[in-house]
């Protein structure tokens, strides 16, 4: 049976450990990809039907794809098969260390992989992928204005993919507007009358509401 936005669960195993560090959001072949750590989920968004081969096939595919980048080899096994692996006495494994280059690394593999998942999808969409997991990997540095800047240069990708600032808000609503101005607030100095610069972590999260209702725009054109 096949029904409208069914959901697809997994768990990524790898003998070299864990994938802790990973967390991914993305729309491809109208399944939402969603990686948090070593949970994979698969959820049909777009109009019509899927079936569970389909979603396995994108899954292996996707596991394929962070196989090559990240250059260890995860496979896909239910949540059962996890536990039986994971739960102690019997069960163990070991976890990758979370130092910075090992952070790069995994960030760096997500990207590759999610670009090798997206090679026929929608530039613009794969844009602003890109630009709010910078936003994301920077938001909580000491120096969070790279944050900033990246939210601000995805609002500005998808106001030139429209054609202009009024377009884009037509399509994806009051959320745009907001989202930009904020971003922006943070990228000049600021006049003594003007409010302070909301904090990075709610900016962000404003543009990728923003990149969600672009992501519903293109859904609802499949």
């Amino acid at each position: 049976m096949t029904t409208t936005g069914k959901t697809f669960k997994w768990m990524l195993w790898s003998p070299g450990g864990n994938f802790s560090a990973a967390f991914d959001n993305f729309i491809t072949s109208g399944f939402r990809v969603q990686l948090r750590g070593n949970a994979l989920e698969l959820s049909f968004e777009a109009s019509g039907t899927c079936s569970q081969d389909s979603a396995e096939a994108l899954a292996e595919k996707y596991v394929e794809a962070l196989r090559k980048c990240l250059g260890m080899p995860p496979y896909l096994m239910t949540e059962a098969e996890w536990s039986k692996r994971t739960t102690p006495p019997f069960g163990g494994m070991r976890t990758i260390s979370t130092n910075r280059e090992d952070r790069n690394h995994v960030a760096s593999a997500m990207r590759e992989a999610r670009t090798a998942m997206l090679v026929s999808e929608d530039e613009t969409l794969r844009r602003c992928y890109d630009l709010i997991q910078d936003a994301h990997e920077r938001m909580n540095t000491p120096n969070d204005q790279g944050a900033y800047f990246a939210a601000y240069e995805a609002m500005e990708v998808l106001g030139v993919y429209f054609g202009n600032e009024e377009k884009a808000k037509a399509v994806l609503g009051n959320i745009f507007k907001k989202a930009k101005t904020a971003a922006n607030a943070k990228r000049h100095h600021q006049k003594k009358e003007q409010l302070q610069p909301q904090p990075s972590v709610v900016v962000v999260e404003m543009a990728t509401k923003v990149i969600r209702n672009y992501e519903r725009y293109l859904l609802d054109r499949l």
